[in-house]
């Protein structure tokens, strides 16, 4: 197939979840021997990989995009438009203008702008979702990444239910391998403590603040543990913060925006991962997170939300701990469990390794995205006969 990707809210230079997704996504299509013609908001990265061609979109405004979009999908000769927004106004644009089918890929809702302190009022979401049920109804498909969030769309937006298709993310386990803690914390020039590792962006859902809550019982009882955060984000002043009031500053590393090639160093530095999410965001939704795949895809045990999402990967891998969210003595409990059984979680984390190789690779995830794709492709030639 040639596919026309538009991730256009996304940025292939910054470390962040979004940004990976499509990189990866992309990169595995065209491995399966698709060509792929990536746009998205900034600099074109030429190495995403065989049959990917990076393109970057001349400017933010709509008219100038969508412009710049339907040329492109005429001078390849697209088969199918696959864009990964909350709002697919470029791809609805297009394939009206072309005929090409869309397909629509979603990961998120719009309350996370709320979360961060941006608010719509009242009546422009009531435009925005009187257009986005316009746009979906017209997509051949929509995917989702959570069940939860694939039962959203539909309701929210009166979808069919075959129209909606669920697509969790995934991992590369070759890029993702297991590695010694010595040999990794000797790259990192860490301390041979117990570590406790989160990845991620520092944003309220991650539930960074529960798990800083629960580092002086940890500390306390375990003086060898120390905790170190992965990532950027607007709350890492507050979370640097709450540390001094906490009294634990000294035992927590922020390490800032990490590169992400370097991850699996530092998960293999880590004794036990956290991904300590919020009910709030995450309970009605559910999730498919890429650090508990990557996690697991390098051998190391997993400590999480008990919530949609991440409790069925937890469960079935058998991989590691299920805590109540929003609960820091919960967390520090399976934390001083883990660190003070460490058989026990190598073992968990080796699960955790096998269960990605069969169940939670992105080329899984791409070549179940191809299926859909496919689906979309002769949905259209359908409607033409």
């Amino acid at each position: 197939m040639k596919i026309l990707f538009l991730a256009l809210d996304v940025n292939l230079s910054a470390e962040q979840g979004d940004s990976i997704h499509t990189r990866e996504l992309a990169r595995f299509l065209g491995a399966r021997g698709n060509r792929v013609d990536l746009v998205t908001v900034a600099r074109p990265d030429p190495s995403i990989g065989q049959n990917v061609t990076s393109h970057i979109v001349p400017a933010r405004s709509n008219l100038p995009t969508v412009r710049f979009c339907r040329r492109l999908a005429h001078s390849i000769h697209a088969d199918v438009i696959y864009e990964r927004r909350l709002s697919p106004k470029i791809a609805y644009a297009v394939s009206r203008l072309s005929g090409v089918p869309f397909v629509v890929e979603v990961n998120g809702v719009e309350e996370e702008s709320a979360m961060q302190g941006r608010r719509a009022a009242p009546r422009t979401r009531r435009v925005r979702l009187h257009m986005r049920r316009r746009m979906y109804h017209r997509a051949a498909r929509v995917v989702a990444v959570s069940n939860g969030l694939a039962d959203l769309v539909r309701k929210r937006y009166g979808l069919q239910t075959n129209q909606v298709v669920t697509i969790p993310n995934g991992v590369d386990p070759d890029r993702f391998s297991p590695m010694t803690a010595k040999e990794a914390r000797e790259r990192l020039e860490w301390p041979p403590k117990k570590w406790i590792l989160f990845v991620g962006n520092l944003v309220a859902w991650q539930g960074l603040n529960g798990l800083l809550r629960a580092m002086p019982r940890t500390f306390s009882l375990d003086p060898e543990a120390r905790l170190a955060v992965v990532g950027a984000g607007s709350l890492r002043g507050p979370l640097e913060a709450l540390c001094r009031d906490l009294g634990v500053r000294d035992h927590v590393l922020f390490t800032g925006p990490v590169a992400h090639t370097v991850i699996p160093v530092y998960i293999g530095a880590a004794d036990v991962c956290v991904a300590p999410f919020t009910r709030a965001r995450n309970e009605a939704i559910g999730l498919s997170p890429l650090k508990v795949y990557e996690y697991l895809s390098c051998g190391r045990p997993v400590i999480a939300s008990d919530l949609p999402g991440v409790s069925d990967v937890v469960s079935e891998s058998k991989a590691g701990m299920l805590v109540p969210p929003d609960d820091p003595d919960a967390l520090s409990a399976a934390l001083l469990h883990l660190l003070g059984n460490p058989e026990e979680a190598r073992a968990m984390g080796w699960r955790g390794r096998e269960y990605v190789l069969a169940e939670c690779t992105w080329q899984r995830t791409a070549e179940a995205v191809e299926g859909v794709l496919k689906e979309a492709i002769e949905a259209m030639r359908e409607v033409g006969r």
